[in-house]
């Protein structure tokens, strides 16, 4: 094969076939295996196979495509070693999940008679659009799934342009911008509201899954390590022996083990599968309170928990340690620490002893292990392998429906959901949020053990503007308000109410979140707009915890209840009305002064709203 070239500083400045792409591969290859160390992914994952089998049964590799398999190479060799401004050089994961996309892209072009990225008009890129939506369309119907989601032609489209953008390396490129007059989001038809492409899990959902994967971790393992144990000491050759099934069946019945939900009878089968769904308990505990990614996650080794004082007190913290590898400098990743809660210890724990017959056949460290078959040596999870087990879990626990339709999962979410809890929090838990992924805290690191997980500090930081977002335009748009600051703000928002004030109101919103640091701070009875100078419960940067209570709140001027709160103080209404009755006349008392404060903020939400019907 010829040496394809890129263009710099207007001279021809070609790749060369020996030059190195990893430590076993070179550009000429028609394999390239890249030197990927993340956690989580198949052997297959790592490697770009140049022989693409095309829609007329030839190979991408034959001499006759040789020129567009130059340039796809150049092409994405330059993705991986060229800098455009503002753009950093893509990783070599990131190299791969391009080929897969480009992959798709030259089938397309070849079947239509373009043999150079140069030939490419106009026309093409129309035809081409169209084509990836029918393709996508046509792939998710065999799932009884909707049509190629947005975000997904966007991965597509981001790669024609890319031919563009880097035409400067390319001595085969795309000739026309072609996408001249809008982003490559835009042109997908994704919107700036809608670009964020992970949500975050409701609520109610992500609170059954997490209260459900501890109940295995704290619960049921030791269930389904007994039923391990009984049945490591009857299958001896193979688990198809009828004798040994009989055997099993007996010795369960005899240990009347407890009940685990799905479980039948305790077969061999049974037992794997449990195994199964405890190795996703342990997943979606580490990844729901830790906030850790998938790959993350996936690295964790045996010993990754440790334990360190709290400064010069007798408690002490928990921390785990894996690998990050997303933003890492390093290219085989970088050690990170996280603050680990108690029920994260136990899942690690249950993976220390889940995995330890997989670990001493493997002579490994590694927590996430599979054996496929009984004679096959034990291996890494993968990403894959992981979120269909996960999917299996899901489907055992039964969460609640999300407006009449199962929630569709992803283990990213859990990171995601992480982030939008702790953003909903006071603004002191966050600043401890901060400590724990970027700074060394006094008190939990004192010893210098911190965390820098900086993206997920950046997606809290998000996720708190978004609530912050959500908390302002509450309020502008709704007359049904209550409490000191709930008061001022309805006799002042007209303007913002209604259809005619959309606009107003999303210009305001824009400004506020651009130009002030102003924070709304979420709890179950109200809206905190703190502003320290007013702060009734003595907060410097955020409500104080300490100090904070509902009767507090109500008398301070940062403090605004809407609609959403009225379960809230109706409840607390009649649970003090019940606990009033028979109560000494000193507790009567002091119930009496919070039943007045439910009906004060129930009276003002009632009176605006009728104000509003009347209006």
């Amino acid at each position: 094969m010829g040496n394809p070239s890129f263009v710099q500083n207007g001279l021809q400045a070609p790749f060369s076939a020996t030059e190195a792409v990893s430590s076993v591969s070179k550009f000429g290859d028609n394999s390239w295996r890249l030197d990927i160390p993340t956690a989580g992914r198949r052997p297959d994952q790592c490697v770009i196979n140049w022989a693409v089998e095309l829609d007329d049964g030839t190979l991408l590799t034959d001499i006759s495509h040789r020129a567009i398999l130059e340039s796809a190479k150049a092409f994405l060799w330059s993705l991986r070693t060229r800098t455009l401004d503002g753009r950093k050089r893509c990783s070599a994961s990131t190299m791969f999940s391009k080929s897969r996309i480009l992959f798709v892209i030259i089938r397309w072009l070849l079947s239509n008679g373009v043999r150079r990225l140069k030939e490419i008009e106009p026309h093409h890129i129309d035809a081409l659009v169209l084509y990836l939506r029918a393709r996508g369309a046509a792939f998710k119907k065999r799932e009884a799934r909707p049509t190629i989601h947005n975000r997904t032609l966007t991965t597509y489209l981001t790669a024609v342009k890319d031919m563009y953008r880097y035409r400067k390396f390319l001595d085969d490129h795309l000739t026309f911008d072609p996408f001249p007059t809008e982003t490559t989001y835009e042109a997908a038809g994704i919107t700036r509201e809608d670009r964020d492409s992970i949500p975050f899990i409701p609520d109610e959902i992500a609170v059954h899954i997490l209260q459900d994967a501890i109940k295995w971790v704290e619960i049921y393992s030791a269930t389904i390590f007994q039923a391990r144990s009984i049945a490591s000491n009857i299958y001896i050759r193979s688990y198809s022996n009828s004798k040994e099934r009989k055997a099993l069946s007996k010795a369960i019945r005899h240990s009347k083990l407890p009940a685990v939900p799905g479980c039948g009878k305790y077969s061999m089968r049974d037992i794997c599968r449990l195994e199964r769904q405890l190795y996703s308990a342990c997943f979606i505990v580490i990844a729901g309170l830790v906030g850790m990614r998938v790959s993350e996650v996936l690295s964790l080794q045996l010993g990754c928990v440790e334990r360190h004082k709290l400064g010069d007190t007798s408690q002490s913290q928990a921390y785990i340690r894996a690998m990050l590898f997303k933003t890492s400098a390093n290219a085989t990743g970088t050690m990170q620490t996280w603050i680990a809660p108690e029920p994260v210890v136990a899942a690690v724990a249950v993976l220390e002893q889940l995995s330890g017959n997989l670990r001493q056949a493997a002579q490994c460290r590694e927590l996430f292990l599979v054996k496929y078959r009984v004679d096959s040596p034990p291996i890494g999870i993968t990403t894959n392998r992981i979120t269909v087990w996960m999917d299996d879990f899901i489907e055992v626990s039964a969460p609640p429906l999300h407006e009449g339709r199962r929630w569709d999962f992803s283990t990213h979410q859990f990171r995601k959901t992480f982030a939008r809890f702790i953003a909903r929090q006071d603004r002191a838990q966050l600043l401890g949020l901060a400590e724990h992924f970027k700074h060394a805290s006094v008190a939990m690191t004192a010893k210098g053990y911190i965390g820098s997980d900086f993206d997920l500090l950046a997606l809290v930081d998000a996720e708190r503007r978004a609530e912050t977002a959500v908390a302002l335009d509450a309020m502008l748009s709704n007359g049904a308000l209550g409490g000191k600051l709930g008061d001022r703000i309805r006799s002042g928002n007209f303007a913002f109410r209604g259809r005619a004030g959309d606009q107003i109101r999303r210009d305001y919103l824009d400004f506020v979140l651009r130009e002030t640091d102003l924070t709304v701070h979420s709890c179950e009875y109200g809206w905190c707009v703190f502003q320290t100078e007013t702060s009734r419960c003595d907060g410097d940067v955020a409500p104080n915890p300490v100090n904070r209570s509902p009767s507090v709140c109500l008398s301070c001027s940062n403090f605004v209840v809407e609609e959403r709160h009225r379960a809230y103080w109706t409840a607390r209404r009649e649970r003090n009305v019940a606990l009033a009755e028979g109560a000494p006349r000193l507790t009567q008392a002091v119930l009496t002064d919070v039943i007045a404060q439910c009906d004060t903020v129930l009276a003002s939400l009632n009176r605006s709203a009728e104000g509003l019907d009347n209006g």
